[in-house]
């Protein structure tokens, strides 16, 4: 329990994670209008920050967004396609399919690379298409599918769209801060985030990395879009301005999530995370778990595990709640043999080890039987 009485959580879902009483005490700013100065250095100082962290450097500029990180993704993709070209989108997993859904409501062109849900692209499949598909000027895909805990090759797929003269288009939301990822590759434009996974902030602000002349050349453009206009954005925050009313309090929780990462170490955070994975996987295995994504291709931030025999999800959830742990279900037909577990936000090692026992003991109640390799 808090000091109000109200029951807390160990959140094992991929977003919203677990934050740090200081985030939290954030959003009791005073009451603050968007568009006073106050709120400006606020709003300079979380793009700043997300810049510095992200080892952008000078080419960089960060856009924020008051919604989720779809919001973020739908802005880049409605923004940055240009009218007579298309995108290259591969789809392993419910994000991927979900740029493609953003794809055909905006009218955009596009061809699709897909594959199931634990396989990662291979980036000759993507130089194929590219070769085949000269009126393609961007590649977009998905850092870390939270679909199945599945990381695709990004560096590599940049490579190849780099070297056929395309720009790239990431959807790093749940890895970005949490898995190693170099943002200044050159073919690598737009890269979106969350304030709520890695970074341990508040849902409700997403944003994207965007390389300043990538963003600069939107100029001009017709948007497609009156509040997810990445251009629009842009410029106005570079003038310490906002085109729309922004969620205040949470810029302030962002702020304060940048200040602890830096005060963690990037390199820090992600060592923990990879810590706490190694902890929960070895733990699981012990109690006879399967891991879904095969090795090598598996986050350092969430792993997907295949039901024991005569294991359901209510019940399994339902027992861990209990113990006042959240687990998630598998999307789509996973629901129905398997189930996520995340280990990001504020989790360390040693509370993996709660989970893992917390799991033994759930199983030990609803006598279910360790699978036997």
């Amino acid at each position: 329990m808090n000091a109000s009485g109200q029951k807390e959580w160990v959140l094992l879902n991929p977003g919203p994670a677990n934050t740090t009483p200081t985030v939290k005490r954030a959003l009791l700013t005073p009451d603050l209008c968007h568009r006073e100065p106050e709120f400006f250095q606020v709003m300079r100082e979380c793009r700043e920050g997300l810049v510095r962290l992200a080892g952008g450097g000078k080419d960089f500029v960060a856009v924020l967004f008051t919604g989720s990180g779809t919001a973020a993704v739908e802005a880049v993709l409605c923004s940055s396609v240009p009218r007579d070209r298309g995108v290259l989108i591969v789809d392993n997993g419910v994000y991927g399919r979900r740029m493609v859904q953003i794809a055909k409501a905006h009218g955009l062109r596009h061809e699709v690379i897909g594959l199931d849900n634990i396989t990662p692209v291979n980036p000759r499949d993507v130089e194929t298409r590219l070769r085949a598909r000269p009126e393609l000027s961007h590649v977009a895909l998905i850092h870390h599918e939270t679909t199945t805990g599945l990381l695709n090759p990004v560096p590599a797929v940049v490579e190849v769209a780099a070297r056929h003269g395309r720009r790239v288009i990431v959807d790093a939301m749940s890895s970005l801060f949490g898995e190693l990822l170099d943002v200044r590759q050159e073919g690598l434009d737009f890269v979106v985030g969350s304030a709520n996974k890695c970074l341990q902030g508040m849902p409700g602000v997403a944003f994207v990395l965007c390389r300043r002349s990538a963003v600069e050349a939107l100029r001009g453009a017709e948007p497609r879009s009156v509040y997810l206009d990445l251009f629009s954005h842009y410029v106005t925050q570079e003038q310490d301005n906002t085109p729309f009313t922004p969620a205040v309090q949470v810029f302030h929780a962002l702020r304060q999530a940048l200040h602890e990462l830096e005060t963690e170490g990037l390199e820090v955070r992600i060592k923990r995370y990879a810590e706490n994975a190694r902890v929960l996987r070895e733990g699981m295995a012990r109690l006879g778990f399967e891991i879904l994504v095969p090795e090598g291709a598996r986050s350092s931030i969430l792993t997907t595990f295949r039901f024991l025999p005569g294991l359901t999800y209510e019940a399994l959830h339902d027992q861990m709640k209990r113990r006042g742990y959240i687990i998630y279900a598998g999307q789509g037909e996973i629901r129905q043999f398997a189930f996520r577990v995340a280990n990001m936000g504020t989790l360390t090692p040693g509370e993996m080890e709660g989970v893992v026992a917390a799991f033994e003991a759930s199983l030990v109640e609803l006598g279910v039987r360790r699978r036997v390799s």
